[in-house]
């Protein structure tokens, strides 16, 4: 009786497992997608300025991500991405609603970040927190990989992507 209580349990969590990841998989990992001229921060602004920010805006591309990066979800969030890399300037993601993180995904980015330098554009990130909802520690993490510096200390708005090249 106790082994079949063992197996049952052990099935239970494997088919958790298998529909958490199925889950993940099918959903979208970008919440929301704009451009710079579609969206602008809460700094008060000159005219000139904001005509200037109008006007180039569409060379800035916002990407809002949610979810889980990992494994099971880096091939959509490229093929979301991919047709903004031949021409946009800067990339940003919003990580504000970004729960977990995996090497996998991080590879990813460090692609994306290879590919926009390669023409001069940058990969930023916006709402980069300390740690996610899960605990995981994501500065700690890309700080030790060498791929994150940040851009605004005070704010902590955006962290400019940089590639170490030893």
């Amino acid at each position: 009786m106790q082994v079949s209580l063992i197996a049952a349990s052990v099935v239970g969590v494997a088919l958790a497992v298998l529909l958490f990841i199925r889950e993940q998989v099918h959903s979208s990992n970008v919440r929301r997608k704009m451009y710079g001229h579609q969206i602008f921060s809460k700094q008060i602004r000159l005219p000139q300025e904001r005509t200037v920010l109008e006007r180039q805006g569409q060379h800035t591309v916002v990407f809002e991500l949610q979810g889980s990066l990992f494994f099971g979800t880096t091939d959509r969030l490229y093929d979301a991405l991919e047709p903004e890399l031949r021409h946009c300037r800067y990339l940003i993601l919003d990580m504000r609603r970004v729960q977990s993180f995996d090497i996998s995904a991080a590879h990813m980015l460090q692609q994306v970040n290879d590919m926009l330098s390669e023409r001069g554009a940058m990969l930023l990130f916006a709402d980069f927190s300390q740690t996610l909802p899960t605990g995981q520690n994501l500065q700690h993490y890309f700080y030790q990989k060498g791929r994150l510096a940040w851009t605004d200390l005070q704010s902590k708005a955006l962290v400019k992507c940089t590639t170490n090249r030893d």
